[in-house]
């Protein structure tokens, strides 16, 4: 998957909303790390049980999360992922979980590369 990375984590506007306080930035993005691969391993069970209460639920907190460390490319595949939990297309379903987990590690990667 190719990847736009300057869209994947907007330092800046997170930088912003945290009244320009670094250090609280820092361990935000640190909890942010360490929670998205269990949210993710939830979503992903999920939609491979075709549970949709629980995708709903498990893209909703990812979708959440996400918006507050500003990974907004994450937030909005995440938000894609909690509209189709109302449809019955399971293959679409998980296809965007499958991809949502790709966005999950470059996002990571850049915000680790960030705080370095």
């Amino acid at each position: 998957m190719n990847l736009d990375t300057t869209s994947l984590w907007q330092h800046e506007q997170a930088l912003q909303r945290l009244a320009g306080n670094h250090a609280l930035l820092k361990r935000v993005v640190e909890m942010f790390i360490e929670q998205i691969d269990e949210k993710y391993f939830t979503l992903s069970t999920a939609a491979s049980n075709k549970d949709r209460e629980e995708v709903r639920f498990s893209s909703h907190a990812i979708k959440g999360v996400s918006g507050d460390v500003g990974a907004e490319m994450l937030r909005q595949k995440a938000s894609h992922i909690e509209i189709l939990s109302m449809s019955d297309d399971w293959e679409k379903i998980n296809l965007e979980v499958k991809a949502l987990g790709s966005v999950i590690d470059a996002t990571k990667s850049e915000m680790a590369a960030a705080h370095a």
